[in-house]
């Protein structure tokens, strides 16, 4: 990226951190993503020999270390420069929410990058037990999901797992976008028919606590949903 020929240093730091994709994949780092083809899911439209520029720049700049893995595999890890980093791109993305939002244009939606945010969005320690939860999104390209969610963690599996599926949620991928960012109450949805949820009543009725939101999602959202689940 060509400088701003300036000392200043919201130029020098601009001259890093807002090239094209950068936010992103430092976002991607700063939330857990080690291993090339899991910053791949989390910016599923950004070419991978691009990706690898972005992450050798970013090397170069000194916000991501360069590791070998127990496996072999090189991990790329967010230095204390890129953690330093992180209250910018927090800020942007509360900043976007409120500020500059997105039509829902067929070009901004897919299902896997959705996937990859719900997985890490999973409220775990409202979870009433270990579950299967199956999503099937009726417009996608890639129509069936399974996360299979834990104590600790939600795995997110692009193949049936081979588990029994405790819960099951039908939907088009509009309508499961707006419940992420917090357009549309979870509950509201299923109501209104644009959501269909199948699985045991206790299950069903606890979704509002635990079921993954953007953390730029209005909070008053998951206060409905909790009115229409009493």
């Amino acid at each position: 990226m060509k400088g701003y020929g300036s000392f200043c240093p919201v130029a020098k730091a601009a001259e890093i951190l807002t090239e094209r994709w950068t936010p992103l994949v430092l976002r991607e780092l700063l939330l857990g993503s080690h291993h090339f083809n899991q910053l791949r899911r989390g910016v599923p439209q950004m070419s991978p020999t691009l990706l690898s520029k972005r992450l050798q720049t970013l090397e170069e700049a000194g916000l991501v270390s360069r590791q070998s893995g127990d496996n072999g595999h090189c991990e790329y890890h967010p230095t204390q420069a890129a953690m330093e980093a992180w209250p910018i791109i927090d800020a942007m993305g509360y900043w976007g929410h409120k500020w500059a939002r997105s039509q829902l244009t067929p070009d901004e939606l897919h299902a896997g990058r959705l996937m990859w945010n719900m997985r890490r969005s999973f409220d775990l320690k409202h979870i009433p037990c270990d579950f299967v939860l199956y999503i099937e999104i009726a417009d996608a390209r890639q129509k069936r999901w399974w996360f299979v969610v834990k104590r600790k963690e939600a795995d997110l599996c692009w193949n049936d797992p081979g588990f029994e599926v405790d819960i099951s949620l039908y939907a088009s991928m509009v309508t499961l976008v707006q419940v992420f960012i917090g357009d549309q109450p979870l509950l509201r949805a299923y109501e209104l028919g644009k959501i269909e949820i199948d699985g045991p009543n206790h299950l069903v009725k606890s979704m509002p606590a635990w079921f993954p939101r953007s953390k730029y999602a209005m909070r008053r959202l998951r206060a409905a949903d909790q009115v229409l689940a009493s």
